[in-house]
């Protein structure tokens, strides 16, 4: 994985790619990064730890932020 900016911001919702022509200093790069991904088994094996029942709206988002954490420990 290359560490290079893929493209690069102003923060006011300007983007710029490696083909414009710009200042770079006054610019945010922005890099990527893989996505962290989880099997069908590993978010069953979430809900099953941290869920009963599916009946509020706590409960979604409990089981997203489960699936969130999950994630980021691979």
């Amino acid at each position: 994985m290359s560490n290079e900016p893929v493209a690069w911001t102003d923060g006011n919702g300007h983007y710029f790619d490696k083909n414009s022509f710009f200042p770079v200093d006054d610019l945010i790069p922005l890099y990527t990064h893989p996505a962290k991904t989880l099997t069908d088994e590993e978010i069953v094996s979430v809900w099953d730890e941290n869920c009963i029942v599916l009946d509020t709206d706590r409960t979604i988002i409990e089981f997203a932020r489960a699936i969130l954490r999950k994630a980021q420990e691979k």
